[in-house]
C-alpha cells in the first residue's frame, strides 16, 4: 500500500459462495487495489501466513470453521494490526456483537452497494496506514533507546536483561558464561589533549571494532564513558580473553587512524564456572571490573582473567 494514498492495498477476499467473492474481488480491483480470493478457511489461513495483508474482506458463514473463528484465528497471527471487514448475508445484532467480540472492525451487509464498499474499504485503510507508521515510529524509537547514539551499539539498558537471560540459560544447561569488560587507556588525556571531538572519533572507532570482531551484533554494549562490555554466552574466560585480545590487537590497529593516533585498551575477564553458586550479573561485572583494574596496574594495554595471577597477554606497547 503506497503511503500517499489508500490505493494499492493487498485484500484478501474470502467467500465460500463462488461468485459473491468474484464480485468482492472484480469491486476491489475496479478501486486500484489487489485482491486474492480464497473459497475455505484454511486456505485463507494459509494465504495470511504468506502474504501481508492490508485489509481482509470475509464472510461469516463459512464451511468446517465459520468467519468468525477464522477472524480469531487470523488475529493470533497478523504480524501487526490488519482490518477486518464482514462482508456477510447475516444482519442480526447478536451475530454482529459476535463478530465484534472476535475480532472484526465492521460489518457489511449483503448485497453490498459499491460506493459504500469503497468508502468503508478507505477508512479501514486509512486506519491500517496510521497504525502501521505508529508501529514503525515505536520500533524506531525502541531502537534508539536501546542504542548507544554515539557508537551505534548496545547500551547499558540493554545489558541489563540480556545478562540475566543468557545467566538463566547457562545455569539451567549447564553451559558457560563470560563477560569481558573493557576500557579505553587514557581516555581523559586523549579528551584533555585532543578535545572530546576527537575522543567521540577513539570512541566510534573502539565501537566499529567490536562490531566487526564480535559475531553476536547484540553482545557488545557501551556502559558508558569509555567503558565496554563484551558478553560471551557458552564460552569459557579462556575463549573470552582469546576474544578479548584479538579486539585489543584490532583497535591497537585501527585507532593508529584516529587524531589522537595509536590507542590502547585494558580487559578484564571473569566467567560463571569461575564464580559457581556466586555467579549473579553484577557479581560477574563486578569481578570483571576487578580484574580490568588489575590489567591497569599490570602496565595496561593487556587481558586479565579474574582469578589468575598471570596476565593473559603482556603489553605490546607503551599505552598511549
Amino acid at each position: 500500500m503506497r503511503d500517499a494514498d489508500t490505493t494499492g492495498a493487498w485484500v484478501l477476499v474470502v467467500d465460500d459462495d463462488k461468485t459473491s467473492a468474484r464480485h468482492l474481488a472484480s469491486a476491489v480491483s475496479s478501486f486500484g487495489h489487489h485482491a486474492e480470493v480464497s473459497h475455505s478457511w484454511t486456505d485463507a489461513l494459509a494465504r495470511f501466513e504468506r502474504r501481508q495483508f492490508d485489509l481482509v474482506l470475509m464472510d461469516a458463514v463459512l464451511p468446517g470453521v465459520d468467519g468468525f473463528r477464522l477472524t480469531q484465528l487470523l488475529r493470533s497471527r497478523a504480524r501487526s494490526y490488519v482490518p477486518i471487514l464482514f462482508v456477510t448475508g447475516l444482519h442480526e445484532t447478536r451475530a454482529k456483537a459476535h463478530g465484534y467480540s472476535a475480532g472484526a472492525d465492521d460489518f457489511l451487509t449483503k448485497p453490498v452497494e459499491p460506493v459504500e464498499l469503497q468508502v468503508r474499504m478507505t477508512a479501514m485503510l486509512r486506519i491500517r496506514r496510521l497504525t502501521v507508521d505508529l508501529e514503525s515510529k515505536r520500533a524506531a524509537l525502541e531502537r534508539a533507546a536501546n542504542l548507544d547514539a554515539l557508537t551505534g551499539i548496545a547500551n547499558r539498558r540493554q545489558l541489563g536483561p540480556r545478562l540475566r537471560d543468557e545467566l538463566e540459560r547457562c545455569v539451567r544447561y549447564g553451559h558457560p558464561l563470560s563477560v569481558a569488560l573493557a576500557d579505553i587507556d587514557h581516555f581523559k588525556q586523549v579528551n584533555d589533549r585532543f578535545g572530546h571531538p576527537v575522543g567521540d572519533e577513539v570512541l566510534r572507532c573502539f565501537g566499529r571494532t567490536l562490531s566487526t570482531h564480535v559475531g553476536d551484533p547484540d553482545a557488545a554494549f557501551r556502559m558508558g564513558g569509555e567503558e565496554f562490555v563484551i558478553l560471551c554466552p557458552e564460552t569459557d574466560v579462556h575463549g573470552a580473553a582469546s576474544l578479548a585480545d584479538q579486539v585489543r590487537r584490532a583497535f591497537a590497529a585501527a585507532s593508529k587512524t584516529t587524531a589522537a593516533g595509536r590507542c590502547s585498551v585494558s580487559f578484564g575477564v571473569s566467567g560463571s564456572c569461575a564464580l559457581g553458586s556466586e555467579a549473579t550479573p553484577d557479581r560477574l561485572l563486578a569481578t570483571a571490573d576487578e580484574a580490568m583494574y588489575t590489567a591497569k596496574r599490570s602496565g595496561r594495554d593487556c587481558v586479565r582473567i579474574y582469578g589468575d595471577a598471570n596476565a593473559y597477554h603482556l603489553p605490546t606497547a607503551k599505552a598511549s
